[in-house]
């Protein structure tokens, strides 16, 4: 699995828009037993969903649990929670034309850049953007 920033994107916003409280979960059709909100992934591959929520929980920008793997998949997983700096990336990757640069400038370096340089990209584009 390749990494895809819009689907990192996208979920962290979805899990900011379901508002506090309740985790967000997404499973494949196995029972979560408390309240939760449940993300609704489309089209998207159910698997690539999943790792990218784990990836979220790797970088720190989320709390995340893997609710388990069989042999062929993963049978789901929580978002908890945002963390500060979760909120913070989101912050600075909402603004389209912002992200759209922050894309541009990551596939002009070959598309292989970590968490931390894309935050760094986007801040940089923020402070351009506030006339800082």
């Amino acid at each position: 699995m390749k990494r895809d920033w819009d689907l990192l994107r996208w979920i962290i916003n979805q899990a900011e828009s379901c508002g506090g409280g309740y985790p967000m979960v997404v499973t494949d059709g196995a029972q979560y037993s408390s309240q939760h909100y449940k993300l609704d992934i489309g089209e998207r591959n159910f698997g690539e969903v999943c790792e990218h929520i784990l990836l979220l929980g790797d970088a720190g920008l989320a709390e995340v649990r893997d609710l388990g793997r069989t042999y062929d998949a993963p049978s789901g997983v929580v978002i908890d929670r945002l963390t500060m700096a979760g909120h913070d990336f989101l912050d600075s990757a909402r603004d389209e034309n912002r992200w759209k640069k922050a894309m541009k400038t990551v596939n002009e370096k070959g598309g292989a850049v970590t968490i931390g340089v894309l935050i760094q990209i986007l801040s940089a584009l923020m402070k351009q953007s506030f006339g800082l």
